[in-house]
């Protein structure tokens, strides 16, 4: 289990832009493409559980056992190789996370029971929606591993922040820079808006900040 720390909390101020801007400075990957809430206005941010997936060997598999050791406040992390054909998350999972108080779902892949995540407000950040199951399609290959969401390389413990605009992953080993740059570009860009708020030319605003330059490699 994480305890929440500064850290977290500081993270938890950041939107999906303002991480993916600092990762861009340092030379960072961790936008996961292709992964989008399945219901806009959710705002999550956590640690991740990681599970990896993999095709069903002979002896058959589940879906979905390792949901009672998800700590309150992670974020599950689902990799199955981005498929589309077959579920690996669906009502009786959200019901559980929520009553467990799980953060949200990321998942590369889709999810099902949709209706249930609305009706609950769970978030779940996935490829799309897809009804049919995964039981017997796929198993469960790895828990607490490296996992590839979207092309990123997510580790258990990582950090997970996912809003209208997507899901970004910040490395724990980088977090305190990411955060760090993150905030920086943050308050500059608050500072272009309040200059505009009192009359202020955008141009003059950004040059004032340097704008075109925040998330540029140093």
């Amino acid at each position: 289990m994480h305890m929440p720390s500064d850290l977290d909390a500081r993270i938890a101020e950041l939107s999906t832009a303002d991480v993916s801007d600092a990762l861009d400075r340092l030379g960072l990957a961790g936008q996961c493409s292709a992964v989008h809430g399945i219901k806009s206005g959710w705002r999550v941010s956590g640690r991740a559980f990681t599970i990896r997936y993999g095709p069903v060997g002979v002896a058959g598999g589940t879906v979905g056992d390792f949901i009672d050791d998800v700590s309150p406040g992670d974020v599950v992390v689902i990799d199955n190789r981005g498929r589309t054909d077959v579920t690996v998350w669906g009502d009786l999972l959200t019901t559980t996370a929520h009553r467990n108080q799980v953060a949200g779902t990321v998942i590369s892949g889709v999810c099902r029971d949709s209706a249930r995540s609305l009706e609950l407000d769970y978030p779940i950040f996935s490829c799309g929606v897809w009804m049919r199951t995964g039981k017997d399609r796929v198993c469960v290959q790895e828990i607490g591993g490296t996992v590839d969401v979207g092309g990123v390389s997510v580790d258990a413990g990582d950090h997970i922040v996912a809003d209208n605009d997507g899901v970004v992953a910040i490395p724990a080993s980088h977090a305190e820079a990411v955060v760090s740059v993150a905030e920086e570009i943050k308050a500059a860009e608050e500072r272009i808006r309040q200059a505009l708020a009192e009359g202020g030319s955008l141009r003059e605003a950004r040059t004032a900040v340097g704008y075109h330059t925040l998330q540029t490699a140093r």
